[in-house]
């Protein structure tokens, strides 16, 4: 019998993943977390935020980066959230021993600090305004829009086929002191960025 890892390879194309693959992570991450009169994000955005969670435990950050050995990794959202109290519930979940605390941002002045920012769709038009004020800092930039990442972001989570691809720009990574783990390398399609 094939490993896992290898035999997962081989039914779906490099750097995808099944909707259906990350539902039980998803239920541990939400359990309870939610209730009825709560808006709800997508089945799309459930998995997503799954991965933002699951990334955080992949990319090493510069101690400095952090207040104190206590200090949170901060997960923010930049423009529209798309992602509802999904993203709350996840600020009950610790990350390499720190607490996660989330934050909704309207303007990109602030986003230098943060660990992780994911960026909506609406402000993706904006990058070239973003990303100055990211240079060389330990931010890990995350979006889910068409091409994105040949734009200078660091990943996309695109939906495709209703599976999530992550492609990565290795190129970005490498112009910050972010060290990402070659597990996560080998999940994603690398891309290379416009010029």
């Amino acid at each position: 019998m094939p490993q896992p890892s290898l035999y997962m390879k081989h039914l779906r194309p490099r750097g995808t993943l099944g909707l259906p693959l990350l539902g039980a992570l998803l239920l541990s991450l939400c359990t309870g977390a939610m209730t009825a009169a709560q808006p709800t994000a997508s089945g799309e955005y459930l998995l997503k935020a799954a991965f933002l969670y699951n990334f955080a435990k992949f990319v090493e950050w510069p101690e400095e980066t952090f207040a104190d050995g206590q200090a949170p990794l901060t997960l923010c959202v930049l423009g529209q959230d798309p992602f509802g109290p999904t993203l709350d519930a996840l600020a009950e979940k610790s990350v390499k021993g720190r607490p996660l605390r989330i934050a909704r941002l309207s303007q990109p002045s602030n986003a230098g600090a943060c660990h992780i920012l994911f960026i909506d769709r609406t402000e993706i038009p904006h990058t070239q305004a973003i990303l100055p004020a990211l240079n060389g800092k330990a931010v890990l930039t995350v979006c889910d829009g068409e091409r994105c990442a040949q734009q200078g972001l660091m990943i996309n989570l695109r939906t495709v086929s209703d599976k999530i691809q992550i492609e990565m720009n290795i190129e970005a990574i490498q112009r910050t002191p972010l060290k990402v783990s070659s597990q996560l390398i080998k999940l994603a399609h690398v891309i290379k960025e416009d010029r």
